[in-house]
C-alpha cells in the first residue's frame, strides 16, 4: 500500500546537501535533476513562463544535441529565436548586440559531448549576456569536473554528471520556479553516493593522453589525432581516428583482449560508429562541422583511466592491424 502524497521538501533538502558536498556557497544555489534533458526542460520552460512577456531567445547551434527536443516547443509558441553556429559566431559582442531586446535567455554548451572540445568563446559570451541581464543557460557535459568556472548572477550552469543525474548551479539573480522536479521521488543517500563515486572517477591526464596519441600516430599513418596541439580540450579522454576500419569492431576486439564486458566496457572505450548505436543520422542535426562518414566510422574515444593498462598503446596498434587484415579478406 502507498499514500500518493508529494514530499516537496525532500528535493529542497537534497539541494542543500549537494551544496554542502560541492562547496556551493551563497548567493549560488544548486538544483538536482533526474537527467540532463529534465534539467534543460525545467530551466528553459520555467524561465520562459516566469518571464512570459519576453518572447525571444537565442542559442548557439552545432555544439550539442541537448537542445533538439526543446526548440520545436518554442517555435510553436511563436518565440523569436536568434541562432548562429559556433563555427560562425565571429565577434561574440556583435552577436549579443544583435539579440532582440525581449530576449529571455540564450542556450549554449561549454564543451563537446563526444570529443571533449572546449568552446573558448563561451566565457566571453556568458559575461556579455550577464551585462545585458539576459540569462545565460550553459550546458557542461564534462568540463565542470575539472574547472570551477565563475557562475555569474544571470548564469545557469547545467552539469551533466551522469545519464541519470544533472546538477544545476544557479546564479543569484535566477528566480525561475521549479515545475515538476520538486514533486518527484528522491533518495538523498543514493544521490550523495553517486556524486562521491563520480567525483572519484574524474581524472585529468594531459601528458599521458598526449603520449598515447603521439605514440599511435607516429607508429601508424592510418591513425590520426582528432585534436591539433593548440586546440582547447578536456584532458579526460584520448580521441583518435582509425582510418579504414570499423571502430566498433576494433573496440569489441580490445574488450575481448582486456577481459572487459559491456556495458562497463563502453565506459572505457567509445565510438561514433553507427554499428555501436544502431541508429542513422545520429549526428546530422547538431554536429557542426559534421565529420565525414569515414571519420565517424573510425573514431574511438578512450577514457584516460584505460591508458593505464599494461602496454595499452601496443595492444591498440596490434588490434588495429588485426582488424585491417580481417577486412581485406
Amino acid at each position: 500500500m502507498k499514500l500518493d502524497l508529494p514530499l516537496s521538501e525532500n528535493w529542497e533538502l537534497l539541494n542543500d546537501l549537494v551544496e554542502q558536498k560541492l562547496s556551493i556557497q551563497g548567493p549560488l544555489q544548486a538544483r538536482v535533476y533526474k537527467d540532463l534533458s529534465s534539467a534543460i526542460l525545467e530551466i528553459a520552460q520555467g524561465t520562459a513562463q516566469f518571464f512570459s512577456h519576453k518572447k525571444s531567445l537565442g542559442f548557439i547551434k552545432g555544439q550539442t544535441p541537448a537542445f533538439d527536443f526543446l526548440l520545436p516547443h518554442f517555435y510553436k509558441e511563436a518565440f523569436q529565436i536568434k541562432h548562429t553556429s559556433y563555427t560562425h559566431v565571429g565577434d561574440v559582442k556583435d552577436w549579443v548586440e544583435s539579440l532582440n531586446k525581449d530576449t529571455s535567455f540564450v542556450l549554449f554548451a561549454e564543451d563537446h559531448p563526444v570529443t571533449g572540445e572546449k568552446y573558448i568563446f563561451c566565457d566571453e559570451l556568458d559575461r556579455l549576456l550577464n551585462e545585458k541581464r539576459i540569462y545565460s543557460i550553459r550546458i557542461s557535459h564534462a568540463r565542470f569536473a575539472k574547472e570551477d568556472l565563475e557562475v555569474r548572477p544571470y548564469s545557469v550552469r547545467i552539469c551533466s554528471w551522469a545519464v541519470d543525474l544533472a546538477i544545476v548551479v544557479c546564479g543569484e539573480r535566477f528566480r525561475s520556479p521549479s515545475m515538476v522536479v520538486h514533486r518527484q521521488n528522491w533518495d538523498q543517500d543514493a544521490v550523495a553516493s553517486q556524486i562521491q563515486r563520480i567525483q572519484s572517477e574524474h581524472v585529468s591526464q594531459p601528458q599521458k593522453i598526449k603520449d598515447f596519441e603521439n605514440k599511435l600516430t607516429v607508429k601508424s599513418a592510418g591513425i590520426q589525432a582528432w585534436f591539433q596541439p593548440t586546440q582547447e580540450r578536456i584532458w579526460d579522454r584520448a580521441v583518435l581516428n582509425f582510418t579504414g576500419v570499423n571502430a566498433e569492431a576494433l573496440a569489441q576486439l580490445l574488450f575481448k583482449k582486456l577481459g572487459l564486458e559491456a556495458p562497463q566496457a563502453w565506459q572505457m572505450i567509445e565510438t561514433t560508429n553507427m554499428c555501436r548505436w544502431g541508429v542513422t543520422r545520429m549526428y546530422q542535426n547538431w554536429w557542426e562541422p559534421l565529420p565525414k562518414d569515414d571519420i565517424l566510422r573510425g573514431l574511438l574515444i578512450f577514457d584516460a583511466k584505460i591508458l593505464d593498462a599494461k602496454d595499452f598503446a601496443d595492444l591498440v596498434l596490434s588490434s588495429y592491424e588485426e582488424i585491417q587484415q580481417l577486412q581485406t579478406w
